[in-house]
């Protein structure tokens, strides 16, 4: 899956920046895999099937089939060794019958690594938390920005009603995601504060958290056109007492996982969506969207930077472990067709007017934050020396006794 090439070298030089100078210039010009071809998953030809009982009328079609190829091949399960080492991609040809199973000749990528987490969540013991949606009234909707970004209005009007309930479950969704997403920043904030950092850090969590305010008004407002009656957040389910980062390394690791990983795969998502999208006001709502969301990803990795020079060997261990998880498939994304109005009946020949609003299908989303976390976050965290391949930490270990 290819990502968005130029927002991708722009955000790969960016984070490295932030990082380090000397990193980024030195994997710039001579380090491969970061972002280039040699990164990409090598992909290749095969003859898959499902079972497919006649009750159920003739096969699927390719797109169709691709949707249901999802929830057979999930990398992330865990409970089908053999079958996660790779992900079909796309599918090649018609339905054949066989047996009883409809066969189709796919393209499968193998070793994809399409279970990055996505943004910045707000976790308390190990749940992402988010508020229930409500009716509400404009409090939360965009407000018309001198760069138009609120306040515009999607075309509707060759929208079924199904495409429309579609569209307006996935920006509900976001906006929730987005909502929690303040919450998390203003945690960060006190973990900031609490752990010694230097001003400029605690700052920019402050202006981030008012970006996902934005965000959000920006997610509800879209909800709230495609559903048809304004929409917001309840009470955010915040307990009593938000524990902070016990240490430094836990401040560190947090900023890894929600940052450096998630929320450098929510940008690159954010832009293949706008490189996707036609409406203008969806557009021009996911432009603000990815360029914010690449500014936090700039920020986690300009914390975790900080952090390794100010707690040394220990924190950039609890960091490296976070890359290692994500290279063994970090998180686990929603079950196949879980989405509202998704799963089979997206993924029809109207697939493409809701592609045009923002959507995505699961398939998709799923082979594009593998391709983020494959052709980004990996590369970047092995150039600063955060990670590397087992491959490769295998055959330094002998070196290293000698």
């Amino acid at each position: 899956m290819l990502l968005d090439r130029s927002f991708r070298r722009t955000l790969i030089a960016r984070l490295l920046q932030s990082a380090g100078p000397s990193a980024a210039a030195a994997l710039l010009v001579a380090a491969p895999g970061c972002g280039e071809a040699e990164a990409e998953a090598e992909s290749a030809q095969e003859f898959r099937c499902f079972d497919w009982f006649n009750e159920l009328g003739a096969c699927l079609d390719r797109d169709a089939a691709l949707d249901e190829f999802s929830t057979i091949y999930r990398p992330c399960d865990g409970k089908d060794v053999e079958l996660e080492k790779d992900t079909i991609v796309s599918v090649e040809s018609d339905a054949t019958r066989r047996d009883g199973a409809c066969c189709y000749e796919v393209i499968v990528e193998e070793n994809t690594l399409d279970c990055a987490a996505v943004g910045r969540p707000f976790s308390l013991e190990g749940h992402h938390l988010t508020a229930a949606p409500r009716p509400a009234e404009a409090g939360w909707l965009a407000r018309a920005t001198a760069s138009g970004a609120g306040g515009q209005q999607p075309s509707l009007a060759e929208l079924t009603d199904e495409e429309r309930e579609t569209l307006a479950g996935e920006w509900l969704r976001s906006a929730l995601e987005e909502h929690a997403s303040v919450a998390s920043f203003a945690r960060f904030a006190l973990d900031l504060m609490a752990h010694g950092a230097p001003s400029s850090l605690v700052e920019a969590a402050h202006i981030a958290a008012l970006d996902e305010v934005g965000h959000a008004r920006l997610g509800f407002s879209l909800a709230t056109a495609y559903g048809g009656g304004p929409v917001g957040p309840a009470a955010f389910p915040m307990s009593p007492a938000v524990p902070i980062a016990a240490d430094l390394a836990a401040l560190a690791r947090a900023a890894a996982e929600e940052g450096c990983v998630g929320e450098t795969v929510a940008a690159m998502i954010a832009a293949e969506k706008r490189a996707r999208a036609e409406d203008p006001a969806v557009r021009a709502a996911l432009e603000v969207i990815a360029e914010d969301e690449a500014r936090h990803a700039e920020l986690a990795w300009l914390t975790v930077a900080w952090a390794i020079g100010a707690g040394g060997e220990p924190v950039r261990r609890a960091v490296a472990e976070v890359f290692e998880a994500a290279a063994a498939s970090l998180g686990r994304p929603p079950p196949p067709g879980a989405e509202p109005g998704g799963g089979r009946a997206a993924a029809g020949g109207r697939a493409a007017a809701l592609v045009a609003h923002g959507h995505l299908a699961v398939a998709e989303m799923r082979a594009l934050q593998g391709a983020a976390l494959a052709q980004v976050v990996l590369p970047c965290a092995r150039a600063l020396g955060l990670w590397r391949p087992a491959a490769a930490a295998g055959a330094a270990r002998p070196a290293a006794s000698a």
